[in-house]
């Protein structure tokens, strides 16, 4: 008996050294544009975007305000029918005129890093939470049917060519994982 359990258990060492590693692919850009939580943080980070365009709108508006008023003083400082006390007036509030000018410059070029800053990182957040739900899944996916190998199917080679070249279709689980993602989905109402 113990002879024959020691076969039966070399033969299905041997069997499972012999099959071979399995292997599944899946086409991670697809599956990551049909996620419904990637449609979800895209459509917030284009919100975002939009108020980040807006504000950046009025602080452009109110720097050609106050180039406006620095012109306007700066040609009323040049002024020669102007007495030299009136002028000497006139240039001060022409060089603060100015001043405010680059203040609002600068305020303006730390508001557009700052704020580009702070969407790449929103952007690689939400990536990181949408890519830990597609790896968790396709790690239980492959757990399920004894894929050993997962490969993505959408990345290219640093020659631009596609890394996996040939693989069978039924070993594409793309489309498996969609379906299971998606399934907590809220519909919304037509």
């Amino acid at each position: 008996m113990k002879k024959f359990l020691l076969l039966l258990a070399a033969g299905a060492v041997w069997s499972c050294c012999a099959a071979g590693p399995r292997f599944a692919v899946i086409d991670l850009r697809r599956v990551f544009k049909e996620y419904y939580k990637s449609r979800i943080a895209e459509d917030f980070i284009k919100q975002q975007a939009e108020a980040a365009r807006s504000y950046l709108g009025q602080l452009t508006r109110q720097l050609e305000t106050l180039g406006a008023e620095a012109r306007r003083l700066e040609t009323n400082a040049r002024n020669m029918a102007l007495d030299p006390a009136q002028r000497s007036k006139a240039e001060s509030e022409a060089a603060e005129a100015v001043r405010k000018v680059r203040a609002k410059e600068a305020e303006i070029q730390l508001y557009a890093r700052e704020r580009k800053q702070e969407m790449d990182n929103l952007d690689a957040r939400k990536r990181a939470e949408i890519l830990g739900d597609i790896k968790a899944e396709i790690g239980r996916r492959a757990a399920a049917e004894g894929y050993d190998w997962v490969f993505d199917s959408s990345g290219f080679t640093t020659n631009d060519q596609p890394a996996v070249l040939l693989f069978p279709e039924k070993n594409d689980i793309s489309a498996a994982v969609i379906r299971e993602l998606n399934r907590g989905a809220v519909k919304p109402k037509k």
